[in-house]
């Protein structure tokens, strides 16, 4: 008997004011897998994992989640507010708020979370410091222990490697598997390094607006034939 998926996408169908950008699409991901989501800009890819994650309401279909699944959500860099100053340890810390009423205060357990996502990341040096004024592989981190503080067992990445280098996205996958290897969380993120995605994938959803098409398989079965163009845009 197969394990039941920690996530489960049946015939949804995603779009804005009623129409539709893509046909329906399925599939489901087990604990433990990392699932990757391509395509070129425009093709869908944010919000597919918008919509999973219940930002913005799919047209039809269905999204469901196992028993016990927590989410931790790394959205694009670009995604927070430049302007708005907020130090590190504060932003990190709202991680933690979906598991309390409001109101209520932090407690040993939640602040032993949110330290040990911070070491984890190398986050600690950088506590008090505005997240405005870090590098952009800095926020990279924080976002990240902010999602970990959370302990995932669904790590769902938003362009996780974006504005960066080939190296500098290599490095950067490779310290997130190994935390959510060590946390047994499964990932499903939105990569455009196609060479990334083939090397650590268990599957991949492909999906192509122009030909109306997804495409849902191991990375053998969906980027045969792309050759190694390193990026999709």
């Amino acid at each position: 008997m197969s394990p039941l998926p920690i996530a489960q996408v049946s015939e949804l169908t995603i779009g804005y004011k009623g129409r539709a950008i893509l046909p329906p699409l399925s599939f489901q991901i087990q604990s433990g897998q990392v699932c990757s989501i391509v395509g070129h800009n425009g093709s869908g890819k944010s919000t597919l994992l918008k919509t999973i994650l219940g930002l913005q309401p799919g047209l039809s279909g269905s999204v469901s989640f196992g028993d016990g699944t927590r989410l931790g959500y790394v959205p694009q860099r670009e995604a927070m507010d430049p302007i708005y100053p907020i130090q590190v340890l504060d932003l990190v810390e709202t991680g933690r708020f979906g598991f309390k009423r409001v109101g209520r205060r932090l407690g040993a357990a939640d602040w032993d979370a949110i330290h040990r996502a911070m070491e984890s990341t190398g986050c600690l040096t950088l506590r008090d410091r505005l997240f405005r004024t870090l590098s952009g592989g800095e926020q990279q981190r924080v976002l990240l222990a902010r999602a970990l503080a959370s302990e995932p067992t669904l790590l769902v990445l938003d362009e996780p490697t974006a504005s960066m280098d080939e190296r500098g996205a290599a490095e950067t996958m490779r310290l997130t598997l190994e935390l959510a290897r060590k946390s047994r969380a499964a990932i499903l993120m939105v990569n455009h390094f196609i060479d990334l995605v083939a090397e650590i994938s268990d599957q991949v959803v492909v999906l192509d607006q122009d030909r109306q098409s997804v495409r849902v398989g191991t990375p053998a079965e969906c980027l045969a034939g792309r050759g190694r163009a390193g990026v999709m845009r």
